[in-house]
């Protein structure tokens, strides 16, 4: 079959390079793309003055025809689909097809090269609000599982040891705030790419007289590309997808990483949804959290697709290379990654129980000694000073496997004579939560608001 390029060539290209070339295996997915750009192409054309009225109307209706056909998976199946070197061969081999030379003119004045660049756009400007709502039922999640908690108390953890007493929600809040993060940064990449390329020709602009900025304005797009020759070779945006999608990855892997170990038997905080959990082929009495390990286990995935793609673009020069189509397997790889990470994640934490009564216990005991440091500082004691004094206590109280619950008033004033009776309603869980001040701690109203908050913000995108 002749290929877009062929006119140059004697004889047919080696058939085993040509199928190493092809890639409408998977640019397929830009199809609706394509056609998209292809029909607002075709009306600048005409705009131009380049196509007459009958051959851009029926290269409308010869577009709109192959995009309804398009609906049928068999369409990209044919024995001539199976041939075609990429998408945009694929799309003008069936509308040349359908309405004859006619859709031979439609490529007129345009490259490859500048139209794969306005497909990868128009894909990301409708697939990144697909993924924002999927990151948005996540924390609508999170703020459901931060609600249903109350004032029910845990440990925070900082080297993986006890910290200090926290809200149960105030975690939840934590993995929300990372992922709205994440929400902001794709909303920070739909901005990159709503750049319109069409019109930088292969890299050194078109000769027709195209009207670009109406072009823009067709296809939604706030603004032109400035230079013809950046925008053939720029690749900014995939790059930048496979970061934000990374991150965002990471951040559903720390979660999992957090879940993993808070449902399991040395910590028993919370308890997987049997629907959320797989068992073991040999020993009856396991409850495995696969998803979550899954999830855990495809952030490298997409970590690496996005090492692999800087490596790739590392070395090129300005302009395009082939070594560009490799951005579309990377791409769409990362993309079904995270949405359905997402999806995982949200099903698992949504089926969560609270075991109160041990996340309770978990936030008593020595991890307290911060509140009591505190207390010897409101009674005048320098806070290095009281640091030294409570470091003293709790090596004396490790040694004895005892806790500050176990102290008497003696046991307090034989460490310094400041205690007082009212250190025992001090130093608790519960005490130590109210104490904190800060718009952005674990105090109970400063949650509540964090919350409310939070449930706007989901409210308003949902």
């Amino acid at each position: 079959m002749a290929h877009l390029w062929s006119g140059r060539f004697e004889g047919d290209p080696d058939a085993a390079l040509v199928a190493f070339g092809r890639s409408f295996g998977f640019d397929r997915r830009l199809f609706e793309d394509d056609v998209r750009g292809s029909r607002a192409w075709a009306a600048a054309l005409e705009k131009a003055g380049v196509l007459t009225a009958a051959d851009a109307a029926a290269i409308q209706s010869g577009l709109a025809e192959v995009l309804a056909r398009g609906s049928d998976e068999a369409f990209f199946s044919t024995p001539a689909a199976q041939e075609d070197e990429d998408v945009h061969a694929f799309v003008e081999r069936e509308l040349v097809a359908c309405i004859g030379d006619a859709g031979r003119r439609l490529h007129t004045g345009r490259s490859r090269n500048e139209q794969v660049a306005v497909d990868l756009r128009l894909y990301l400007k409708r697939r990144i609000p697909a993924l924002q709502q999927s990151i948005v039922a996540l924390i609508d999640v999170l703020a459901s599982s931060a609600a249903h908690a109350g004032d029910a108390l845990m440990p925070s953890y900082t080297h993986l040891r006890r910290a200090q007493p926290i809200l149960v929600a105030h975690f939840f809040l934590a993995h929300a705030a990372a992922l709205r993060r994440d929400h902001q940064r794709f909303a920070g990449l739909l901005h990159d790419a709503d750049e319109l390329p069409l019109g930088s020709g292969a890299i050194a602009g078109t000769s027709y007289a195209i009207d670009v900025p109406w072009l823009a304005r067709e296809l939604g797009f706030s603004r032109v590309v400035a230079n013809s020759i950046d925008a053939t070779g720029d690749r900014d945006i995939v790059a930048t997808f496979l970061y934000v999608s990374s991150l965002a990855m990471v951040h559903l892997s720390r979660l999992a990483e957090d879940m993993i170990l808070f449902t399991s038997e040395e910590f028993g905080f919370f308890e997987l949804a049997d629907t959320a959990a797989t068992g073991s082929s040999l020993m009856p009495q396991k409850k495995n959290p696969d998803p979550l390990e899954l999830v855990r286990g495809k952030a490298g995935r997409v970590i690496g697709r996005l090492s692999g793609w800087l490596a790739t673009m590392k070395g090129l020069p300005i302009g395009y290379s082939k070594d560009l189509q490799e951005d579309k397997e990377a791409l769409f790889e990362a993309e079904d990654t995270l949405r359905a990470s997402l999806a995982a994640t949200a099903s698992v934490v949504s089926g969560l129980a609270i075991n109160r009564e041990t996340t309770a216990r978990a936030a008593s005991g020595l991890l307290l000694a911060t509140d009591v440091a505190d207390y010897l500082v409101a009674k005048g004691v320098p806070f290095r000073d009281a640091h030294e004094i409570v470091g003293a206590l709790v090596r004396k109280l490790v040694k004895e496997r005892r806790t500050f619950d176990d102290l008497s008033v003696d046991d307090w004033q034989a460490h310094s004579p400041l205690f007082a009776a009212d250190v025992r309603q001090a130093v608790t869980a519960a005490a130590s939560v109210g104490k904190k001040r800060t718009p952005q701690s674990t105090h109970p109203d400063a949650v509540r608001a964090a919350l409310s908050e939070l449930q706007e913000w989901v409210k308003a995108r949902t």
